[in-house]
């Protein structure tokens, strides 16, 4: 048992996954707790704040370095549409091959673009006004429990952070992820970036507002 614990453990330092003892955390519910990453992958820079605009909301927003990563894409797929169109009709180019090729990279990179920046920018919303959990600019008008676009905040029992180390082409650098856990001692993954001061900082404030533990497993 105790070989297969080390393989284990060597396997999860191999993929740049933290290793995490739950009985630091002197919590029943942390020994039932997975503590591997929730959401692998994640960006090498900060994509989301926390901010408190309203005493019953707590948001996390997407940053400005985000929307302008995913509003690169957005524009150069939208120059890689128009570009060709304009040489196309103006210039006496018929060349339908190229230009056909040049609007399905240029749609690409318009669609992945504006994707992007709709997944950044969803608000990740902390309502403790109605007690709920929820991503969106509105409010789920269903009960929560229904479905899983509402999270009931009574049954958040501590908030966990974690860390990995994603590999890239051009290198590897550590992402870093906020998650509810739940009295049943599931999880649900609110962020995740590059930036662990960020992430530990609103962790923490966030612990805080709900009036339960931060596990920082980072």
């Amino acid at each position: 048992m105790f070989e297969k614990f080390k393989k284990l453990v060597a396997e999860a330092k191999k993929q740049g996954l933290t290793s995490v003892d739950p009985e630091v955390f002197n919590h029943p519910i942390a020994q039932k707790t997975e503590w591997h990453p929730l959401r692998r992958g994640g960006a090498n820079f900060q994509t989301h704040r926390l901010h408190s605009d309203t005493p019953d909301k707590l948001v996390f927003k997407a940053t400005l370095g985000a929307k302008l990563f995913s509003g690169l894409f957005a524009v150069i797929g939208l120059f890689g549409l128009v570009v060709p169109i304009f040489i196309f009709f103006n210039q006496g180019m018929q060349d339908w091959a190229l230009l056909m090729f040049a609007l399905f990279f240029g749609g690409i990179f318009l669609a992945v673009g504006l994707f992007m920046l709709y997944l950044f920018a969803l608000p990740r919303v902390f309502d403790t006004f109605y007690g709920c959990y929820y991503k969106g600019w509105h409010r789920p008008r269903h009960r929560m429990g229904s479905d899983a676009k509402t999270t009931d905040l009574n049954e958040v029992e501590a908030i966990q952070v974690l860390r990995e180390r994603v590999r890239s082409k051009n290198g590897s650098y550590y992402s870093y992820e906020i998650n509810l856990v739940m009295s049943d001692a599931s999880r649900v993954n609110v962020t995740d970036h590059g930036k662990r001061d960020a992430i530990v900082a609103d962790a923490t404030t966030l612990a805080q507002s709900l009036g339960v533990p931060m596990w920082d497993g980072s």
